[in-house]
């Protein structure tokens, strides 16, 4: 994906990252390609990013671009933060590698304000039916082993919803890439008044 950000990926994550707003949170930072993109509106940055070699590039990302970042080791599943920490919670291609996605979400959920916003760019399962689903399927076991953990196959929206997100502003696309990771999910999800399921929403994106 790093190969593909500067034409594909960087206008979906501008976009994404133009809503963020002040105490940041970004799980799973990578080599830190968010950090471009963030506003005036965002007062504070942490990020959490359990691969020692993504957090060097992170790091030097951030000093080359100005930004104050506190990097921290440390994995969706457990976050070191208290309850209501964060205004925004970024988790950019983050779902699709986590060992526990439900975990993960109810600690984004858990770190979020109540008026905080989720903001998604995931990898996801393309629909039921179609040679795409079909082919991530098949693929699953080998890419997980081979691409740091990646599932390209997680029905992610569903478990959005599960978890206590409103989903109803996310939207789904298609990298233009031959690949069985193309299909992604994008946008803002804040915390729902109530938990749902994805019978609740009025439309299931996966």
């Amino acid at each position: 994906m790093s190969g593909a950000e500067p034409i594909l990926v960087r206008p979906v994550r501008a976009g994404l990252l133009s809503s963020a707003r002040g105490n940041l949170l970004i799980v799973g930072l990578g080599p830190g390609h968010d950090l471009r993109y963030l506003p005036a509106a965002v007062t504070a940055v942490t990020a959490v990013e359990p691969n020692p070699v993504m957090r060097t590039v992170a790091a030097r990302r951030a000093r080359k671009l100005g930004v104050e970042l506190d990097l921290i080791d440390g994995v969706a599943e457990a976050l070191p933060f208290a309850d209501c920490a964060f205004d925004t919670v970024v988790s950019p291609f983050l779902l699709c590698s986590v060992g526990d996605v439900a975990a993960a979400l109810a600690e984004l959920r858990r770190v979020l304000r109540p008026d905080g916003e989720l903001l998604v760019l995931e990898h996801i399962r393309a629909a039921d039916g179609t040679l795409l689903g079909r082919l991530q399927d098949l693929t699953e076991s080998p890419w997980h082993a081979l691409a740091d953990g990646c599932h390209p196959n997680r029905r992610t929206n569903t478990a959005l919803a599960a978890a206590g997100f409103d989903v109803s502003g996310l939207a789904t696309g298609t990298f233009p890439l031959p690949t069985h990771i193309s299909r992604y999910l994008v946008g803002r999800a804040p915390v729902a008044p109530h938990p749902t399921n994805s019978a609740d929403t009025g439309r299931v994106v996966r």
